[in-house]
């Protein structure tokens, strides 16, 4: 099953140039996964509350070009089926003006919140979302964030209440407010990124400190952010 989902672009998408921000392309791609589980029956606010959520464990999204304000936007999306013991795979594509723009994949696991494990998908809940063979990337493994030895930035962020979701814990898209902080100013203005790679280690929840911190490696800009224990909690690189 092949979804298109058409976004309305709001003036709060796009920097001060006129480009869409980069958050704003990975919001499309969200709501476009979820039109899908709306279309196919597993409502994921009624789903949490009967203790069962898809949990993003990866984001890898290349982007050829950036929407400007006043242009047509679109997604389509659709799910692979199993790809994993307990996950899934969903793909995306945007498109600007009829034209492809930037292409992107996910990882899931299905899980079961009143066991605190994950749970197999059924046969029942895959054929409802009627998986595709096509994938935007011919290689399946996503690539690897290496955690450098040293940073040159840290910051401190106390995630605010609004950050947090209705599965309890600070939003997916949150991290990518968080990771573009911790950029040096001159980076944060001119930036021209044309992948994003995000790995989720583990949930931040409500009351939790963060250390996020920055390095250059190869011409990528590496994220980790951290506990106030150290802990590593999500890895972001933007190249």
């Amino acid at each position: 099953m092949f979804v298109k989902f058409e976004y309305q672009p709001l003036i709060e998408d796009f920097y001060s140039n006129g480009e869409m921000k980069i958050e704003t392309i990975l919001k499309i791609l969200e709501n476009s996964g979820n039109r899908h589980s709306d279309k196919a029956g597993d409502y994921i606010l009624q789903s949490s509350n009967n203790g069962f959520a898809w949990i993003l464990t990866d984001w890898f999204v290349q982007i050829d070009f950036y929407p400007k304000y006043g242009d047509k936007i679109h997604a389509i999306t659709w799910s692979q089926g199993i790809t994993s013991l307990f996950g899934t795979s969903r793909d995306f594509e945007l498109y600007c003006n009829d034209n492809l723009c930037a292409k992107g994949t996910t990882r899931w696991v299905y899980f079961n919140m009143n066991t605190n494990r994950p749970q197999k998908i059924s046969d029942d809940l895959l054929e409802k979302y009627g998986p595709e063979k096509k994938s935007v990337f011919e290689d399946s493994k996503l690539p690897k964030i290496e955690i450098p030895q040293e940073f040159d930035t840290e910051i401190s962020i106390k995630p605010r209440r609004n950050d947090i979701d209705f599965n309890h814990h600070v939003h997916n898209l949150v991290y990518v407010d968080y990771g573009m902080e911790a950029l040096d100013e001159e980076t944060y203005l001119n930036h021209d990124f044309k992948s994003i790679r995000i790995t989720y280690k583990s949930a931040v929840v409500a009351g939790e400190s963060l250390k996020v911190k920055c390095a250059l490696v190869d011409k990528k800009h590496v994220i980790c952010i951290f506990n106030q224990q150290d802990e590593l909690k999500t890895l972001l690189e933007l190249a």
